[in-house]
């Protein structure tokens, strides 16, 4: 019985389409905006608790700023993947208010 692609649903196709995408963005966002926002994040975030939103603050009052918002979402995978980012295992409800109080993952900032 074929149900159709309604139900064509496969975790490793959704991760690996995500990778490329993220992967992508990354690419496009440069070396420049993503050296400087993660030796910002490691300098001044080494040691604390916090949510992607809060490294997002940090480097726009710095002035360090991608070519689009989806970059990132690329920094924080990014970070995650170079083991400069341990999830802590909770959520916490964002603060920015256009993201209605969203649960988002904990990060700690490697020290």
């Amino acid at each position: 019985m074929t149900l159709g692609p309604l139900f064509d649903y496969s975790a490793d196709a959704s991760q690996a389409a995500r990778d490329s995408a993220i992967a992508t963005v990354g690419a496009n966002a440069g070396a420049v905006f993503m050296d400087q926002a993660k030796a910002l994040i490691v300098e001044r975030l080494a040691g604390v608790e916090c949510l992607a939103e809060d490294m997002r603050r940090l480097c726009e009052e710095e002035g360090i700023t991608p070519h689009h918002h989806n970059a990132w979402g690329s920094l924080t995978n990014q970070l995650v993947r170079a083991g400069i980012l341990i999830d802590t295992g909770r959520l916490a409800k964002s603060k920015k208010v256009s993201s209605h109080a969203r649960r988002n993952p904990v990060w700690k900032v490697r020290g």
